[in-house]
């Protein structure tokens, strides 16, 4: 069975049989870290998939891999601009 490295707690996780390049796998140890997958000719890795709680609803959002800080996103008809510290990302009203 394949498996990928948590680069936050370094367990090992199974990857799904049925897994696709992109697909989203949760770490059951790390709360609300979730690992994009992404597969290499056969071989399996997992990057950091960043994730924020709209300031409105609560609603997670993952977001896009090629997310930056000052980057806007929308939820509940409302912008809101990302900003990054201590390795993690927050929605902040514009």
């Amino acid at each position: 069975m394949a498996t990928v490295r948590c680069p936050d707690c370094g367990d090992d996780l199974a990857v799904p049989p049925d897994a696709r390049s992109g697909d989203l796998l949760e770490c059951p140890n790390c709360a609300g870290l979730a690992l994009r997958l992404r597969e290499d000719e056969g071989r399996w890795s997992g990057t950091l998939a960043h994730r924020v709680s709209c300031p409105d609803c609560n609603e997670v959002m993952t977001l896009p891999e090629d997310a930056r800080p000052g980057d806007t996103i929308r939820c509940c008809g409302r912008a809101y601009r990302l900003t990054f510290e201590y390795g993690v990302f927050a929605a902040e009203e514009t």
